[in-house]
């Protein structure tokens, strides 16, 4: 994806997430369900198959993330760009939550700072 159109994803994501309470209580009922995932660690493969095994993210399937998005796999920057999409279409049915790898120091450690720098030059 063009920087330009990243960028835009993120701030419109960024808004986003400044609006929204820094707690999300969630609730399931016997008619709903929420697929809960975590430590894709930048592994696309494994988010798409996840999205393929239990369906893309909507009203009526509901996901929350628990962290560690990105570092370590090759594909971090594209897992964010899907999660922060889908988040911006689904606000009240997917929710993110940060892991210790969505922090400045880990991502310098664990690689995702060079990843967005190769793939994002300028």
């Amino acid at each position: 994806l063009h920087a330009r159109y990243v960028l835009q994803l993120l701030s419109e994501t960024r808004r986003v997430l400044k609006e929204m309470p820094n707690i999300t209580h969630l609730s399931t009922s016997y008619t709903k369900e929420i697929t809960v995932c975590g430590d894709l660690h930048g592994n696309l493969d494994d988010l798409l198959l996840i999205f393929y095994k239990n369906g893309l993210p909507s009203e009526q399937n509901r996901y929350v993330f628990n962290g560690d998005f990105v570092d370590r796999g090759k594909n971090s920057m594209e897992i964010l760009i899907i999660l922060f999409a889908f988040l911006l279409i689904y606000p009240n049915d997917l929710h993110l939550n940060r892991g210790n790898h969505e922090d400045y120091i880990m991502n310098l450690r664990y690689g995702f700072t060079k990843e967005v720098s190769k793939k994002y030059k300028v």
